[in-house]
């Protein structure tokens, strides 16, 4: 399985080796800067493309690679050519060179969901609703060309710092085609068990709706700081994803609006049948979460006063001894700044 950053593996950068040197001349037409990371099917590194003076992401298999490993690196580059969207990673090239099998994608400059959350913990409910529907947009769009992600994760979804703000949608390298046939044998199930959906943990048939769960754990993540599962194992974790309910988000953190708990709860319910029909479903639930920044303004009441009409706020009823306790720690405010 792939199990790299892709391009923000800036805590790993300095602590590994590529097969594939700093100015090295790969393909004839890039030129290596440096190991973005590696996985245990090869290596990501940052290059220039030298006819265009442009920066990318080359993906290279390592050498020697098995059959199924070729088939998933060839099914990865045909994933991500079907794709168009501004939140998808774009595929610039794909070949072999010298035996090697290889990807130029875009370079997305940034850092992943996962850094970000080891730096800041819990993300602002609209911070989180914001890099939700950026993932949900572009597993929309997958969903439609026939692509199933599958590997939907803080590692696999870019926070790019560079243009456009947005969270962008890596490493296909687990996708699956609708219209192909698949490469995991029945009853197997590739990926993260954090983010793996029931069924397919119990390597059931599934579809997109596996994939809208995952968007699900991501954003429960992003707000409440943990997994909605967890375990010192990844048994512990697949047999509390299959048999308990994940911690009510308002336990962890009251000031989450309760549709989006809600809405939570149904993009992680067991059952398929019972989550969103569609990215677009859960989109569209999205669009009615009141954000930090989007709170209803206060009631404004007319007032009427010797002709001339104001606004006010409409207050909630104080107690008289509110009231002169206010009136005493304002006056001596003002008395002390006056004689200041």
């Amino acid at each position: 399985m792939w199990r790299i950053e892709y391009a923000a593996c800036e805590l790993r950068r300095n602590e590994i080796v590529g097969t594939l040197a700093p100015d090295a001349i790969f393909a004839e037409r890039y030129e290596i800067i440096s190991l973005l990371g590696r996985g245990g099917m090869g290596e990501v590194h940052r290059a220039e493309h030298l006819a265009l003076g442009r920066e990318v992401a080359l993906k290279v298999l390592k050498a020697r690679a098995t059959p199924d490993s070729e088939a998933r690196f060839e099914r990865e580059a045909r994933a991500i050519a079907r794709l168009e969207h501004p939140s998808c990673v774009r595929i610039l090239d794909y070949g072999t060179w010298q035996g090697s099998r290889y990807i130029a994608m875009e370079l997305v400059d940034g850092q992943t969901l996962a850094t970000a959350l080891r730096s800041d913990g819990q993300f602002s409910t609209a911070r989180a609703v914001g890099v939700t529907r950026n993932v949900l947009a572009a597993l929309a769009h997958a969903h439609a060309k026939g692509v199933l992600h599958r590997d939907v994760k803080p590692e696999n979804v870019m926070l790019a710092s560079r243009g456009i703000s947005r969270a962008v949608l890596i490493d296909f390298g687990l996708a699956a085609l609708g219209d192909e046939a698949p490469l995991t044998a029945s009853g197997m199930c590739l990926g993260s068990p954090s983010y793996i959906a029931p069924e397919r943990l119990l390597g059931q048939p599934h579809d997109a709706r596996a994939d809208l769960y995952a968007a699900g754990v991501i954003l429960y993540e992003m707000l409440a700081g943990t997994r909605p599962f967890v375990g010192s194992s990844p048994e512990q974790i697949m047999h509390q994803a299959l048999h308990r309910p994940p911690r009510p988000l308002r336990a962890i953190r009251k000031d989450i609006p309760r549709v989006l708990d809600a809405l939570i709860t149904r993009a992680l319910a067991k059952d398929p049948d019972k989550r969103f029909a569609d990215a677009e479903d859960m989109l569209s639930a999205l669009a009615d979460v009141p954000l930090d920044d989007e709170m209803p303004a206060p009631e404004l009441v007319a007032h009427d006063e010797q002709a001339t009409t104001m606004t006010q706020l409409a207050l909630p009823r104080v107690s008289i001894w509110a009231r002169v306790w206010g009136w005493l720690r304002y006056g001596r405010w003002r008395w002390t700044r006056a004689a200041d």
